[in-house]
């Protein structure tokens, strides 16, 4: 439990230091399929004990602008919701895409979806919708928002017709 108030604490600083406007990011171009990997690995053994597959697909040369130690942990904190609401031997899929207007990320589990009423709120500080677990603070989505717009970003959630939830992300490119 102090190891859960601690990354609590942490969080709301760094939140706070982001709405602050005073964090600095260190952008460099990386690789979508790397940030993916490097996002997913703090939850591999927890999938592993859940029996959940996490799979991905996209092209390996898709690479976005952004600092990578803050996107990992935005990503993360969504790879774990997707976790947390992914029912055992569930299966977890992140994706990525590229055209002309943005790349895309998405991140798609196999759970029973996000509740209509919750929709609005997801991405809210301390908001748990009904089908969240007791232990979760509602922040971590909250995060990941921030840090995604910071990096002139979006970030949706629908559900998927087929049943669960996917979460995607848009980095839009600079028109000239």
């Amino acid at each position: 439990m102090l190891g859960r108030i601690e990354w609590l604490i942490t969080s709301l600083l760094k939140m706070a230091k982001l709405d602050a406007g005073t964090i600095t990011f260190k952008k460099n171009e990386i690789s979508v399929q790397n940030l993916i990997q490097e996002s997913m690995q703090p939850f591999e053994i927890a999938m592993e004990l859940r029996n959940q597959k996490f799979t991905t697909h996209g092209e390996k040369n898709i690479s976005i602008n952004c600092d990578k130690k803050w996107m990992e942990e935005a990503i993360g904190n969504v790879i774990k919701n997707a976790m947390e609401h992914t029912p055992e031997d569930g299966s977890i899929r992140a994706s990525w895409e590229e055209n002309p207007i943005y790349t895309e990320i998405s991140i798609t589990d196999s759970g029973e979806g996000i509740e209509e009423k919750d929709m609005p709120h997801l991405f809210e500080r301390f908001y748990r919708g009904r089908k969240t677990e007791t232990l979760n603070f509602g922040v971590g989505l909250a995060f990941a928002r921030l840090v995604i717009t910071s990096h002139e970003g979006v970030i949706f959630a629908e559900n998927v017709k087929d049943g669960g939830a996917r979460f995607v992300i848009r980095f839009y490119k600079m028109v000239v």
